[in-house]
């Protein structure tokens, strides 16, 4: 694009994400540190501050996958970066990654709004990336439902403004025979069942708004990508699951093959919460509660997707929603607080130029970098017990055992593990702990607690 075209407002403010410098216009909430969600009238392209931490954990991902080869041994990686705005996601993975790992993508952001295709061109012009050449990006005005219908995407991520799901269909079926899928979901209202005529037209699915309600949103939005990927005789794998303020974001790994498709349900069922002795003793049954002791009063089980609760609409049952792990115990080893800051983080004596083209000073540079740590944290810290099925808040532990308030959850943590069991804060945002604890300890050692 020739700047003697710029974009109305070019070129506005400049700034930094991650380690990637962009002019973005000069409007209220634009260049300045924000948690909650933009709104799309406030500028005349859409680049949502709140969603950096989003598109850190996306080129970490990135990063992770080209490294070790989860998709290609050889070759280039094609990546579609549907509903782009700013295309600002795309030139983070090409500026940010190192140069052995961004030569090998080949890169179409697309957006169908003229005036963010504008904005992305004039920065991507004014700062190519350091890492790649300019030509592995193409950025064009377009329609992800059409566009995607090239084919043989190693990589497509799903952004929208709202649901996800009038693009997920298109997506799976242009996916190659082994991608990655990014889907991101900002109704987070319909998920977590604050509107449930929302949730059931959307999602076809039922949400109990409680305490573990974004952990539900999370299950709901991944039962319907799994769902998808069963009618095009594929399958997923959650690799990394978010629920992060205004947004739900997953990542999975898709697969082909018939016999894994059509065992889709294995991975589906029910949350029942205020469970009575027979829906306890069915989830000890399936393997899905490892909490056991059914004779004790619990907040809540999961069951399988052939054996559904009585009844569906008296507000205690979530589902069908998705009941494997939430992410893979390997990708959250590897998304280190020194794994972050080496590939997103910024360092005062290497990127020095960078920060003299946005005026940071050096509270900027701390901020930028505890957001790149702060995306991942969480996550990592839940390695530990990613592939447990027993979740509790610990607000609502006062309600179901005798204590005068709610414990620490790191306190709970160590404790469990000292005797042996898997235990770890959940990265929800609610103070929740996973453990594969049985109910009567978890008891006991709370009480000790306390």
């Amino acid at each position: 694009m020739d700047l003697q075209g710029k974009p109305s407002g070019w070129p506005g403010i400049t700034w930094i994400e991650g380690r990637t410098v962009l002019q973005i216009p000069n409007v209220k909430g634009q260049a300045e540190w924000r948690l909650g969600p933009g709104k799309k009238s406030e500028s005349p392209v859409f680049h949502n501050v709140a969603m950096a931490n989003n598109r850190t954990r996306s080129v970490l991902l990135l990063g992770l996958a080209i490294r070790n080869k989860w998709l290609l041994n050889e070759g280039k990686l094609r990546v579609l970066d549907g509903l782009a705005a700013s295309s600002l996601r795309s030139r983070r993975w090409l500026n940010e990654l190192p140069r052995e790992l961004a030569e090998q993508l080949d890169i179409i952001s697309v957006d169908r709004d003229e005036e963010s295709i504008s904005w992305a061109l004039a920065n991507h012009e004014k700062h190519p990336p350091n890492n790649s050449n300019p030509g592995q990006l193409s950025i064009q005005k377009g329609d992800l439902r059409q566009i995607v219908y090239s084919g043989g995407w190693q990589w497509i991520d799903i952004d929208p403004y709202g649901s996800p799901i009038p693009f997920l269909d298109s997506a799976m079926q242009n996916l190659a025979r082994k991608a990655i899928l990014q889907v991101s979901a900002t109704d987070t209202a319909a998920l977590c069942g604050t509107y449930p005529q929302v949730t059931r037209r959307r999602y076809a699915a039922y949400a109990v708004n409680d305490t573990v309600t974004h952990d539900t949103a999370m299950r709901i939005l991944l039962g319907n990508i799994a769902l998808c990927a069963a009618k095009h005789e594929r399958s997923i794998e959650p690799l990394m699951s978010v629920f992060d303020g205004h947004h739900t974001r997953v990542s999975v790994l898709v697969t082909p093959g018939k016999k894994n498709a059509s065992n889709v349900y294995e991975n589906l069922g029910w949350r029942v919460n205020e469970p009575d002795k027979k829906t306890i003793n069915a989830s000890i049954k399936a393997g899905l509660h490892s909490f056991g002791c059914a004779k004790i009063p619990q907040p809540r089980v999961l069951l399988p997707y052939n054996s559904p609760p009585e009844s569906l609409a008296n507000g205690k049952v979530s589902g069908p929603l998705w009941i494997g792990p939430l992410a893979r115990e390997d990708v959250l080893e590897q998304l280190t607080e020194e794994y972050a800051l080496e590939i997103c983080g910024i360092s005062k004596e290497k990127d020095e130029h960078l920060i003299s083209l946005a005026g940071w000073k050096d509270e900027d540079i701390e901020k930028s970098n505890r957001g790149v740590i702060r995306s991942i944290k969480r996550l990592h810290d839940s390695k530990d017990a990613v592939g447990t099925n027993g979740l509790v808040t610990m607000d609502e532990l006062p309600q179901w055992i005798d204590i005068g308030g709610p414990p620490s959850p790191k306190k709970l943590v160590i404790a469990l593990k000292e005797k042996g069991f898997q235990a770890a804060i959940s990265p929800i945002s609610t103070p929740a702990i996973q453990t594969n604890a049985p109910w009567n300890i978890l008891i006991e050692v709370i009480e000790s607690l306390n």
